[in-house]
């Protein structure tokens, strides 16, 4: 694995991005301290204190087809949330038992016809940060295991569950073991119910319903 660590970018994604196209092999990371227009899900700005977080984009060239995409996102959420012993809550989100979210992904694909060119994979993650105002519902993994964690084991442990779990043929079967989603009541856009599945295409199951994007509200 080349990890690429930067003090400042303007994003991790728009960095890999940039090797990618430049011919970056699968596993290339991009790493920064600090992000000036770090991105999350729906257009929102990431926000994270300098130094304390994992602030990460990796390259994935998967051999598979574009309609296979989204289970790439699921399998690598799986495979860190069973690295990091916490819970996935679809589509991509890691969180405490309570629902307090550590991180999330944010999954950028480029095609050659039908078939997966590269994924850019960029992960949030909340290691050292203590302090969230206005985010009542945020959390670290320093606040869950209640001391300062080594961020060079987590990256470690984080790049080696991506790779091994994005195109697992198990990944859907361990995201499911994972879930905080399943079992609850939630609402996704107009949808609402029980969420009671994830379909084999990634979709979640609220009530039989099929939901194959959005994001889960309580």
């Amino acid at each position: 694995m080349t990890v690429h660590r930067l003090a400042e970018v303007t994003s991790t994604q728009a960095e890999a991005r940039r090797l990618a196209e430049a011919g970056a092999p699968h596993g290339t990371a991009v790493l920064a301290e600090v992000q000036t227009q770090g991105r999350g899900r729906l257009g929102r700005r990431w926000e994270a204190a300098p130094g304390e977080n994992l602030l990460l984009s990796v390259i994935l060239r998967p051999p598979v087809p574009v309609r296979e995409a989204p289970l790439l996102t699921l399998g690598a959420a799986a495979g860190v949330a069973t690295a990091l012993d916490v819970r996935v809550k679809w589509p991509n989100d890691l969180v405490d038992t309570e629902g307090h979210k550590l991180g999330g992904f944010l999954a950028e694909l480029e095609a050659e016809g039908d078939r997966v060119s590269f994924v850019i994979l960029g992960l949030g993650l909340n290691v050292n940060q203590l302090a969230f105002p206005g985010l009542p519902s945020a959390t670290s993994l320093r606040r869950l295991r209640g001391v300062p964690q080594d961020r060079e084991v987590v990256l470690d442990d984080v790049l080696r569950a991506i790779l091994a779990w994005s195109a697992h043929p198990g990944r859907l079967d361990l995201w499911r073991e994972r879930a905080h989603t399943l079992g609850r009541r939630v609402r996704v856009g107009e949808v609402e119910g029980v969420a009671t599945g994830l379909r084999d295409d990634g979709a979640l199951l609220v009530d039989g319903v099929p939901v194959l994007t959005g994001e889960v509200g309580a």
